[in-house]
């Protein structure tokens, strides 16, 4: 499950990988689309792990 954080005004995702943290800009302002690139990015996540 990955989660959105705030630094400044951008929105940053952060998820792990691999057992890894990864940290992700997503490099916008906008939380609904920064919600909508997170949801893309658990998406790819999933499908890799079905695989």
């Amino acid at each position: 499950m990955a989660r959105l954080k705030k630094r400044g005004r951008a929105y940053y995702a952060q998820y792990y990988e691999n057992g890894k943290q990864k940290r992700a800009n997503l490099h916008t302002e906008s939380l609904q689309v920064a919600k909508e690139k997170l949801r893309q990015i658990e998406s790819a996540q999933f499908r890799e792990e079905e695989m």
